[in-house]
Parts: C-alpha cells; structure tokens; sequence
C-alpha cells in the first residue's frame, strides 16, 4: 500500500471513531438557524471568537454574519474593559429594513483532522538515521568547496573578469554580477555542507539541461529550493516617481525587500507527516536543521522507489483492463459483422426466392414465337435466369462453405462498422 493511500486511511478511521464517540467536533458540523434576535442577544452575552467557536466557524466568517443581518457586535477591547468593571456601551438592535434578513442559518467549516502520524516502522528509521547524522554540520568558512559550489564561484569570477575588460562604462556596468551578500554566503556554506553529507550517503547531486540543481537516489529525482525570504516594506518615492505624479495621502510605494530569513523546502513531496520545509528562526538557524535534512533526503530515495514501482503496477493493471476491454470490443464486433453477413446470406436467398417465382410467372405466360432479343429466344433467356439463380442463391451452396465464410468475418470487415455502435 502507498504511505498516501495508508495516512488517508487512517484519517478515515479517525474519523468514523470520533463520529462513533459522538465527538462534539463532528456533532459541531451540522448547521445551525439562528434568529436574528437571538444572535444579538447571544453576541452581547459571548466574545464573538468564542461565539465562533460555538457554531464552527471562523470569528471573521461570524462577523460578516453580523454585518449581513445588520447585528451590531461589542468592538475590541470591549470584554476586557467589562472586566476591569469600567462602563461599556451596549449598542440597539437597529429596526431591519426590507433587505435584511430575520434568521440565518450558520454552516459550520469543516474542522480539519488532526495531522497523520507516520508509520511506526517509518518513524524508528528516522530516529536512527538522525542519530547516525547528528555530528553534521555547516562550517563557518567554505574550504574546498563542493565541485557545483566551486563552479558557481568561478562563473562568477569570471563574469567579473568580463566585465573589466569590457571599455564600454555603460555596458561594464551592466555585465558587472553583483557581489555575494553575506546571505549568499551561508547560502553557500550550508549547500556545500548538504552536498557532501548526502553524497556520503550514497544520493548524487546533479544538473540538469536548465542548470538546475536536484538530487538523486535509485533513480529517483528529488528537487529542493534554497532561498530568502522576502518582506513587503514601505519605502519613499524617489524624484522621479514625485515628478510623474503621486497621491498626496499615499508619499510610498509598497516594494519587497531580503529578509534575511533563510528557507529550504523540499519540492518534491514524499509522505504526508514527513517534514519537507525548514526555515530560518530566532532561537534555531536553519543550519541546525542540516542533520534532519539529510536524514530525510536518505529516506526519500527508497520511498520515491516504492511510490514509483506502485504506480507502475497501477499503470500496468490499467493497461491490462484496457486491452482486455478492447479484446472484448473487438470480439463484439466480430460476432456482430458475422451475424450481419448471416442476415446478408439470407437476403440474398430471399430475393433468389422472389426470382424464382417471378420467373415462373414468366414462364407461365404466353411467349412470343420467332423473335429474339440480342439473339436468345425467350427460352434461351429462361436457361440463363436459371444460370445466375443457381449461382446467386446461397444454398445451392454446401453449409460448411457458408460457415466457413462466416469465420472468415473479423472486426474490421466493415470498416467503421456504424451499425455497431448505434445499438
């Protein structure tokens, strides 16, 4: 079983237990009318988070409620103001008017479940392999860089090369690569301690057509993404967007800048429960992450493997289903052309039938003497009707000669085969 389908199973079995204990988080899921009377009274009486709570809804979700029924609610600060016993306003209910409505019915969100643990199995492999990887870590200086590492530091370098030799000010300055940041430099430092650590492990680290970089265990591509964070800041506008014009109440422009804030995520997702982002954080820099990092991508490759080979047996069964449902097609279609050239036998015997009484119809007539008709008497014509009736009727043939001929019938003796498909 694949560890997506194994966590989803779990979850449904967590599910039908609480539904079975007669958990109030599933009992909470059904929706609830409420007056509009009612919900004023009980916005004054509860803090409208709590409130929230109550129905299963968000606290903003239950003050647009509010606002839709035109329900006033106490402002911020208002129950702790009540608390410290200072005077608070309570404010009316104002009168409805013709477009709002007196009851409401408030539909719960549906609470999400808790997170799935991991296998048990799973679970002590990690701690192992974290034990076995908890001396790595991220040197303060970068020696002997990694060789993908130390190829980034020498394209930059000589980029900078290019650039000096370049006469040109303006183009020099726009060949000039800008000088690594001391983010770019742990950047570089913890890669290069990450490389080396998973390639002691046995993953390899490539590149691909685009200069892209991933991992790789049992053939399996494992992508990461390494970067800064960014912030959203107000900065003033320069001369130049103050000479084009700007609003008076708004002097700034909203711009994004570094952080400072390191993340590292894994792109290609394992299992559901398995870390797979770590990021920058006060009390624990990402480079105390490193050991747990490796741990996971020393786990992905067996992983990625069983969810592969899963998926191809998946793929295969399909395959399978679907040859076996265009065999099954075809067998139809044969057994139905062949029935078609029966019916077509039997037409043919049917009009042999119509010519035989018509000709001895013919025959009973009065012929005419001494007239020929493309030199045959009447009688000769006679002779030659009876020629073709001979050939034409299909039991002056032996059965074993029509069966047989209906064997030779396939699925593809009527092209396209429209009949067919219109039953």
């Amino acid at each position: 079983m694949d560890w997506d389908d194994y966590l989803r199973d779990e979850a449904r079995k967590y599910r039908k237990l609480a539904e079975e204990a007669d958990d109030p988080l599933i009992k909470r899921k059904q929706p609830v009318a409420v007056s509009r009377n009612d919900l004023y009274q009980r916005v004054w009486e509860v803090p409208v988070a709590r409130l929230a709570a109550e129905y299963g809804i968000s606290g903003n979700g239950l003050a647009k409620i509010c606002d839709r029924l035109r329900i006033p609610y106490p402002s911020r600060g208002y129950w702790a103001k009540k608390a410290a016993g200072k005077a608070v306003v309570q404010y009316r209910l104002p009168e409805p008017d013709e477009e709002t409505p007196l009851k409401v019915t408030i539909t719960p969100t549906l609470q999400p479940l808790p997170p799935p643990e991991l296998p048990t199995e799973l679970q002590a492999t990690i701690v192992t392999a974290r034990t076995e990887n908890s001396k790595i870590s991220v040197p303060a200086r970068l020696v002997r860089p990694h060789r993908i590492i130390a190829e980034w530091l020498a394209e930059h370098e000589r980029k900078k090369d290019e650039a000096k030799r370049e006469r040109e000010p303006w183009r020099r300055q726009m060949m000039q690569p800008a000088e690594f940041t001391p983010v770019d430099r742990r950047r570089h430092r913890f890669l290069d301690a990450l490389f080396k650590a998973i390639e002691i492990q046995g993953l390899k680290v490539k590149v691909d057509e685009r200069r892209a970089v991933y991992f790789e265990s049992q053939k399996e591509r494992i992508d990461y993404e390494l970067r800064e964070k960014q912030k959203q800041v107000r900065r003033p506008l320069t001369d130049d967007e103050k000479r084009w014009g700007f609003n008076p109440d708004r002097p700034w422009k909203q711009a994004l800048q570094p952080s400072g804030i390191l993340q590292f995520s894994l792109k290609t997702r394992l299992v559901d429960g398995m870390p797979h982002e770590w990021i920058d954080k006060p009390d624990k820099p990402i480079e105390a992450h490193l050991s747990e990092i490796v741990t996971v991508l020393s786990l992905a490759g067996p992983i990625l493997a069983e969810k592969r080979q899963e998926r191809e047996a998946v793929e295969k069964l399909r395959r399978e289903e679907e040859h076996r449902r265009y065999l099954e097609e075809q067998r139809q279609k044969q057994d139905y052309n062949r029935w078609r050239r029966f019916l077509e036998f039997a037409e043919q015997w049917s009009k042999a039938e119509t010519a035989r009484q018509f000709l001895a119809a013919l025959e009973a007539k009065e012929q005419p003497e001494g007239i020929a008709f493309d030199g045959r008497a009447p009688a000769d014509w006679f002779v030659w009707t009876r020629e073709w009736l001979d050939v034409f009727d299909p039991l002056n043939r032996k059965p074993e000669a029509i069966y047989g001929e209906l064997a030779e019938v396939d699925s593809w003796t009527y092209h396209g085969n429209p009949d067919f498909y219109a039953r």
